[in-house]
């Protein structure tokens, strides 16, 4: 009976991570096709910026351009942001424009959404290569599947607007005002908007958020960076000059975690002989709840001849090796780039220098 509960709840767990890493790869994959779609049939031409549209502190830019047929549209961009740099009036900049809606556009040499949809698929990577290695697939996990899809499925039929409600796309462009003239009455220099009180007040606040944020955000950056750098010459070290040897599973520790809400976490400890015929018992450094493993089960060992003790895991391939020490770095670039979006919202909290606080639309 509890080796059915257990199977139950590995399938559930493998069941999860599978739906996991197709919402990722699904939202990845929608953002880094719209972004190659408008790559490959974007009109090109360079825009002057001539003032950006404020709705509650995000400013979206609105570019005025001139097509190869000596016509000249204006356009905003399909993105908002806080920053105030790079929405200088009069600044040029390469412009994509929507082929199906000339008023919409987006800089030719921004390649941020392309990072966030890469950044939102890597998860479903490791989604699903853990479902895959960790756990075996068995008929349990496509019963599983199966009634996860079927839960979703009817409570996603509730979100649907019937088929008589829904408009027509037409419609649906005509209540968002795609395609529709840009209203020049709510377009405003963005040095106009900084000359205000309350942008000057806001962009004060925003220099001493950013003074006290940035250098908490890099001194955890940094500790990342570091143990990350630790786990990947250590794991560096055993595939390089590690040795493998069959091990099995004896029995199971349970450690209880911290919080009110804490949970045990189950580490497998591993019993092997080295080469030289000595019986090592170790604890591996990877715990899980469920258990990833059970008392019994075969694993394969990987150690260094001279400390078989202290630096031994269980080979899980290179993969999975790579996991942890992956993960660690791949947080502390996340961080970092954390830290060049603060520092660059500090930039643009200053005043724009230089610039009319005046200008003509």
């Amino acid at each position: 009976m509890f080796d059915f509960i257990a199977d139950g709840i590995q399938a559930y767990n493998q069941a999860g991570l599978f739906l996991g890493a197709l919402v990722c790869f699904g939202l990845g994959g929608l953002i880094l096709g719209n972004s190659l779609y408008w790559r490959l049939h974007a009109l090109r031409a360079t825009g002057t910026v001539i003032g950006v549209i404020d709705k509650g502190g995000m400013y979206t830019p609105v570019y005025r351009y001139t097509l190869a047929d000596g016509q000249t549209h204006e356009a905003k961009s399909d993105t908002s942001s806080g920053w105030t740099r790079g929405k200088e009036t009069g600044r040029a900049v390469p412009l994509m424009i929507s082929a199906h809606n000339p008023t919409q556009a987006r800089e030719a040499n921004s390649y941020l959404l392309d990072a966030v949809g890469l950044v939102i698929m890597v998860p479903g990577v490791a989604f699903a290569y853990t479902a895959l290695t960790a756990y075996p697939v068995t008929w349990k996990t496509w019963v599983m599947a199966a009634v996860m899809l079927v839960f979703l499925a009817a409570h996603g039929r509730r979100v649907l607007i019937p088929k008589g409600q829904r408009l027509s796309i037409a419609e649906w462009r005509k209540q968002r005002g795609l395609g529709a003239p840009i209203d020049p009455a709510a377009i405003t220099p963005i040095e106009k908007i900084l000359a205000t009180p309350e942008a000057q007040r806001a962009q004060q606040t925003q220099r001493q958020t950013s003074r006290k944020a940035a250098p908490i955000i890099a001194i955890f950056a940094v500790i990342l960076l570091c143990v990350g750098i630790f786990q990947a010459r250590e794991i560096a070290r055993l595939q390089s000059s590690g040795l493998r040897a069959p091990g099995a599973v004896v029995r199971l520790k349970a450690e209880l975690g911290s919080g009110s809400d804490s949970r045990y976490t189950y580490y497998p400890i591993v019993r092997y002989r080295t080469d030289k015929n000595v019986t090592v018992e170790f604890e591996d450094n990877v715990g899980s709840n469920p258990p990833s493993y059970r008392p019994g089960d075969k694993v394969t060992v990987l150690y260094l001849a001279d400390s078989p003790r202290q630096d031994v895991i269980i080979d899980r391939g290179p993969f999975w090796n790579w996991t942890i020490p992956g993960l660690l770095l791949f947080f502390a670039a996340g961080l970092g780039g954390i830290l060049m979006l603060v520092l660059r919202s500090r930039a643009s909290a200053k005043p724009l220098g230089g610039l009319a606080t005046e200008a003509r639309v």
